[in-house]
């Protein structure tokens, strides 16, 4: 059975809604500015599927099975959303591959993930950091200054809530600079931990996911 979904295509529309959901819970806040850069396999289909308005749906935090999904273009413009669609070589990647770039009142993100089947996702990049972030778990996102001890404190914060870490990774642009960490988690993580975690000396930002719908 394939997931309950606004259709026609799980990979090209539910799947592609999931990446615009994935951008929108990263920003955190209502986009005033959508940018959307389909690999050419992608830009040749997507209008056809339905990816047009599961991406921009999605970007507006609508769920993959909200029958609104369909009027999301149309439900942009009445907010106000400044949306463009674009074709861009994005390299050696999955056909259905987007670069998504959200921009609110206040914050910026940009990812790259693909949609690989079956409302599948995979986020591959996290402004501008190596990630391999799918959806299907509650997930922190932290952007700090790179130095000894992080990850221990990071942890720590976690364990204090009787939470197990499922898996961690971390990427960074420099020794000692901007750095990047996700740690997936096998319960949600409450908002004082989250706030304890951003309150950690070299923490820049946090945010937390819970599983993509």
């Amino acid at each position: 059975m394939g997931p309950v979904m606004v259709g026609p295509s799980s990979s090209h529309t539910a799947g592609t809604a999931r990446l615009g959901r994935v951008a929108h819970e990263i920003l955190d806040e209502d986009p005033v500015m959508l940018r959307f850069f389909l690999h050419p396999p992608l830009e040749r289909t997507f209008r056809g599927h339905g990816s047009d308005f599961a991406l921009v749906g999605g970007a507006l935090g609508l769920d993959v099975h909200d029958p609104r999904i369909p009027e999301a273009i149309r439900i942009a413009e009445q907010l106000g959303v400044d949306v463009d669609f674009a074709e861009e070589d994005l390299g050696d990647v999955h056909p259905n591959t987007v670069r998504i770039v959200a921009k609110g009142a206040a914050r910026e993100v940009e990812i790259v993930g693909s949609s690989i089947g079956g409302a599948a996702i995979e986020v591959f990049s996290i402004n501008g950091f190596s990630t391999r972030y799918k959806g299907d778990s509650p997930t922190l996102l932290l952007f700090y200054r790179d130095r000894i001890g992080m990850i221990h404190q990071v942890a720590e914060a976690i364990a204090k809530e009787g939470i197990n870490i499922a898996s961690l990774s971390c990427s960074r642009k420099e020794r000692g600079k901007d750095a990047f960490m996700q740690v997936d988690v096998d319960s949600p993580l409450s908002q004082d931990a989250l706030e304890r975690i951003l309150a950690l000396e070299d923490m820049e930002d946090a945010r937390y996911l819970d599983r993509i719908p």
